[in-house]
């Protein structure tokens, strides 16, 4: 019988990580405007819906804005831990047996 174990999964928190991306981007002297020409945008709508927490911007956008403000990605997303069973098929093999607090399979942090 397979042992299920509870694990924390990161989660993107979208409105803190917008409010971020707002801040950065004010400290640095950065408009909105200059924002979308920099991205090459149509529109800046994009910027304004990371800014309001409706969207993230992908990863290569993550690491334009990272240069652009001087920061790690890490300073950019926010995050929290949420408390998940672990997906491994074989899970009992990886995590179970093991005295590790990190399963070996999926990598995630395990909670007890």
């Amino acid at each position: 019988m397979e042992k299920v174990k509870h694990i924390l999964r990161p989660v993107i928190d979208l409105q803190q990580t917008g409010e971020k991306i707002k801040s950065l981007r004010k400290f640095s002297g950065f408009s909105v405007h200059e924002l979308q020409d920099l991205f090459g945008f149509q529109y800046p709508q994009a910027i304004y819906a990371w800014e309001k927490g409706q969207s993230v911007p992908t990863v290569d956008n993550l690491l334009v804005l990272s240069r652009l403000f001087g920061v790690a990605i890490d300073d950019i997303v926010c995050y929290s831990l949420v408390e998940v069973l672990c997906s491994c098929s074989d899970h009992a093999a990886n995590c179970m047996n093991k005295d590790s607090k990190v399963c070996e399979k999926c990598k995630f942090r395990k909670t007890a």
